[in-house]
């Protein structure tokens, strides 16, 4: 059974052309990027004011100054940095980008990383984890924000199927004393032990060393990293409720 187009009818083909869409490139995407050396903690006083950009925004879908205009309405009355992050992120999510967005973008997280990983709503924190995942200038700006970026992800894709179940995200599946169990996983993996086993810990501890031994991804690692070790509503804080406190590491 071919079980890539079981799921996605088209398979891969289908999912790459329909990636290859989104990221065309924008038009004249220089036109809404200021100097490089333009004065950050100035964006930081100032406040988006974005009526006058939505007056004379671009109807041509792909032009610059529209999906600046677009960005600008989701921080209205929010600092101009964070408008301009948000639009550096999104010129960076296409093909080609000018490298003054990867420079632009890496400087205002090395001047202020730490205001943006706890201000920023968290699907910025995600598309900027995306954004140093592939224009990162160090391996573990890549690594960590690819990882980051991909756990975030599950853990949305898998929390949305359970709410399905109707039971909050913060509550776990009653537990089943004896009889028999569900088939075995997908692709023949081996049941992962809850009580005993450290796949979730060492995933975590990971992406945890790539943080500290970077200066620049620090901050919004260490921050989505927190969310994930303090947050009831996911599979690691719901997973909880089934470990073995008294057994030791010995390993």
């Amino acid at each position: 059974m071919d079980l890539e187009h079981e799921h996605y009818p088209g398979g891969f083909y289908t999912l790459m052309r329909r990636l290859e869409k989104r990221e065309t490139p924008f038009d004249d995407p220089l036109s809404v990027l200021p100097p490089l050396d333009i004065d950050l903690n100035a964006l930081k006083a100032q406040r988006v004011d974005g009526a006058p950009e939505m007056i004379d925004m671009p109807e041509d879908r792909r032009h610059a100054l529209r999906k600046r205009a677009l960005i600008r309405t989701e921080f209205l009355g929010q600092p101009e940095l964070w408008a301009l992050h948000a639009v550096c992120i999104a010129i960076l999510r296409r093909r080609s980008p000018p490298p003054e967005a990867q420079q632009l973008f890496l400087r205002i997280w090395r001047e202020h990383g730490g205001s943006l990983a706890l201000e920023l709503p968290v699907r910025w924190l995600i598309s900027a984890a995306t954004t140093f995942g592939d224009h990162g200038e160090t391996i573990d700006q890549r690594l960590g924000g690819q990882g980051l970026m991909m756990l975030f992800d599950l853990i949305k894709l898998h929390d949305s199927e359970r709410r399905q179940s109707g039971r909050r995200n913060s509550d776990g599946f009653p537990r089943s004393r004896g009889g028999p169990r569900p088939d075995d996983l997908g692709f023949g993996l081996e049941p992962y032990s809850l009580p005993h086993g450290d796949l979730d810990m060492n995933m975590l501890a990971r992406l945890w060393r790539y943080s500290e031994n970077d200066t620049v991804l620090q901050p919004l690692g260490m921050r989505m990293l927190r969310m994930v070790m303090s947050d009831p509503r996911s599979i690691f804080g719901r997973i909880q409720r089934y470990k073995d406190r008294s057994a030791s590491d010995e390993r």
